[in-house]
């Protein structure tokens, strides 16, 4: 199953803007609970977010625990990629190349876009 970014994305900017921890519920927003469930244990996995959220087997319903917050790394990479603008950078990027990217991959893509963009702005001497 590929990756959604744009739940992905929505994912990171929930639990940055809770101040405190975050659960299931306060992921109205997302529509596609599929998308949802994998994104959550995605970025678990990878590092990104501190999750106790379970899943029961089988009917996936939500059985407790919460997001605690973004990892270090979690904050890190959502700073990279929370402007709108830059997001449709790297989201217009990732569609065209048509490829689901492990997160290492989709971290260095979005920091050589940031950089690309920041470099548009130096004004010639």
């Amino acid at each position: 199953m590929t990756r959604d970014y744009d739940t992905m994305r929505t994912v990171l900017a929930i639990v940055a803007a809770n101040d405190g921890p975050t659960s299931y519920g306060d992921f109205i927003s997302v529509r596609d609970e599929a998308a949802l469930k994998r994104e959550l244990a995605r970025l678990e996995a990878d590092g990104l977010i501190e999750s106790t959220i379970e899943f029961q087997d089988g009917s996936g319903i939500c059985l407790g625990g919460e997001i605690s917050g973004l990892t270090p790394e979690g904050r890190e990479f959502f700073r990279l990629i929370e402007n709108d603008r830059v997001w449709a950078l790297v989201s217009r990027t990732l569609d065209s190349a048509g490829i689901d990217v492990s997160y290492p991959l989709l971290k260095e893509v979005s920091e050589e876009i940031v950089k690309r963009y920041v470099i548009g702005f130096i004004p010639d001497m």
